[in-house]
């Protein structure tokens, strides 16, 4: 069991758009056209979310939003 840090910042609803979309295993290029962004905004917002949610990698960053309610 991991411990997560209490002090998770709030993510943007772009960040939460981005986050969601990959977790049903879009890729960067689909989020992008899906959401009329460029890959490197997509890029952008799943980096951001990752440090917002103290988050490594991609997968840890989806499972903390699940387990934090962010993600349904």
């Amino acid at each position: 069991m991991s411990i997560v840090p209490l002090d998770i910042k709030p993510l943007s609803a772009r960040e939460l758009q981005c986050l969601s979309c990959l977790s049903e295993g879009n890729t960067c290029s689909k989020i992008a056209a899906h959401l009329s962004i460029s890959v490197p905004t997509v890029a952008m917002h799943l980096k951001n979310a990752r440090r917002k949610l103290h988050a490594v990698t991609s997968e840890h960053a989806i499972a903390t939003a699940f387990r934090h309610g962010l993600l349904r």
